[in-house]
């Protein structure tokens, strides 16, 4: 199966963030339009897609308004499809596409039934350059996506950390983890997941403001030391590698007691998860730095 090549044009989700805090002031589209450089159906296309249904929140109403209980489980899946997500597509050829570990299937309609209101297509097929790929055709939530940074091609999206509320910090990581097929633990075609012990490095791959963004977010909020930067391959994307002792130091994070994880993940999410007591308690309003 083949997408068209003609992909939408790429923009800045802090655009579109300033775009509805431009709105919420009480600008009007064009004058939110003129504000940003911006044709006016561009910006009517923006607002229009917010108040369409969709599961997934926009940057803006995640910032502005009080998290919703289902936070945590937003947050992991916007990890996950940062690692192995594109957009293709406009209007309603809109379309998610996800490169995934071949036993990850039904991990997928979890996915769905998170982030999709209604009904959505859903189909899987082989690549021989990217392996196993699912088609998520639902508009709403690609449109969403565009609003968080998520592109057509892997080495220029990046979603901002600064959305991402610093209480859910370790969702987002645990996402991207998982829905990484570059790096270990999950990466790869084996079908074992790699135990803490027998694991001698983690790695994150990806967009290079994301990657460098979150090594120094896990150093902050793990205690951890800098891991090390490098290219990855000739693929544009960067890589970082953390020590054996910091890449548990992530895993324990992440893990201590996850509200969303794939069931590939589950024996080494056991080893993590805390048992002396809840979750603590999450501040609404404290930002990633």
């Amino acid at each position: 199966m083949r997408l068209s090549s003609k992909t939408r044009p790429r923009h800045d989700p802090r655009k579109i963030y300033d775009i509805h805090a431009d709105r919420a002031a009480g600008l009007t589209p064009s004058e939110i339009a003129a504000k940003h450089d911006l044709p006016a159906t561009t910006i009517q296309g923006f607002l229009r897609s917010t108040a369409q249904a969709c599961a997934l929140l926009s940057p803006y109403d995640l910032q502005r308004n009080a998290l919703p209980a289902n936070a945590a489980v937003q947050v992991y899946w916007l990890g996950f499809i940062a690692a192995s997500g594109r957009v293709f597509g406009q209007n309603n050829l809109s379309t998610l596409v996800l490169a995934i570990h071949p036993d990850d299937a039904a991990h997928i309609q979890t996915l769905l039934q998170d982030l999709i209101i209604g009904h959505a297509t859903c189909e899987f097929a082989d690549s021989s350059l990217d392996g196993r790929q699912v088609y998520v055709r639902d508009r709403q939530l690609a449109e969403r996506l565009l609003q968080w940074g998520i592109s057509a091609m892997p080495a220029e999206g990046s979603i901002p950390l600064e959305f991402i509320p610093r209480s859910l910090v370790s969702d987002f990581v645990r996402g991207y983890l998982e829905g990484s097929r570059h790096s270990p633990p999950f990466g790869g075609v084996r079908r074992r997941v790699p135990s803490p012990r027998s694991m001698r490095a983690l790695a994150l791959v990806g967009h290079m403001p994301l990657i460098e963004g979150l090594s120094r977010l896990l150093q902050s909020v793990c205690g951890i030391g800098r891991g090390a930067v490098a290219p990855f391959g000739r693929t544009g994307l960067t890589q970082v590698t953390f020590s054996s002792g910091d890449s548990a130091r992530i895993l324990e994070y992440v893990y201590r007691n996850p509200v969303r994880t794939m069931p590939r993940a589950a024996s080494l999410a056991e080893r993590f998860v805390q048992q002396d007591g809840p979750r603590p308690r999450r501040a609404s309003r404290n930002q990633a730095p």
